[in-house]
């Protein structure tokens, strides 16, 4: 009897798996901006070349952690002179600032909160994080899912655009990011 309910009590016990390290992988993510220029459109660009790991447990997500560095001149906006001009001195600067990077410091229940370097300049950022999930494919290993939209000021990171900024209204100082992360557990 005693052995009964010992046995039944470690049953009952959570199991604790331990946070799987995931590479974050360009054909499954997607670094998405858009910012309105005008005051009526809404220009959009995507960063195609960058790496990342993922820490993850969705049992203790706290547990978790992200880093991701993109390279500012892999920037595309499907206008291969208005790349030259964002990825120029007057915006993002690429040859002094070849990388724009997110490092987490803190994950809690829903939001990320981390460093967001652009442009050389650094700043905490929070944002809410939604999983898409986690499932094992037998050709990839284990397949973690993340999404998220939140918004930055520009001129908070020194990405000014001087020469645009004499003209009211050329562009928003609000930028929105649009992140999909597709991670895997093998390089």
């Amino acid at each position: 009897m005693k052995r009964a309910m010992l046995l039944a009590a470690l049953l009952a016990l959570p199991v604790c798996g331990a946070p799987t390290r995931y590479y974050v992988k360009p054909v499954y993510t997607s670094l998405r901006f858009s910012i309105v220029k005008w005051g009526v459109l809404k220009e959009e660009g995507i960063f195609r070349d960058f790496d990342g790991t993922l820490i993850y447990d969705p049992a203790h997500t706290e547990a978790s952690r992200i880093d991701v560095v993109a390279k500012t001149s892999s920037l595309d906006t499907k206008n291969s002179g208005r790349d030259e001009t964002v990825t120029g001195e007057d915006f993002l600067d690429a040859r002094r600032y070849p990388t724009l990077e997110f490092h987490s410091t803190a994950v809690d229940h829903n939001f990320v909160t981390g460093n967001l370097t652009i442009h050389g300049t650094t700043r905490r950022v929070r944002f809410p994080v939604a999983s898409l999930g986690v499932h094992e494919i037998a050709s990839i290993g284990k397949m973690a899912g993340f999404e998220t939209t939140f918004t930055i000021n520009r001129r908070d990171f020194g990405v000014l655009g001087a020469r645009w900024g004499a003209v009211p209204g050329v562009l928003s100082d609000t930028v929105e990011l649009h992140i999909t992360i597709g991670a895997i557990t093998r390089p």
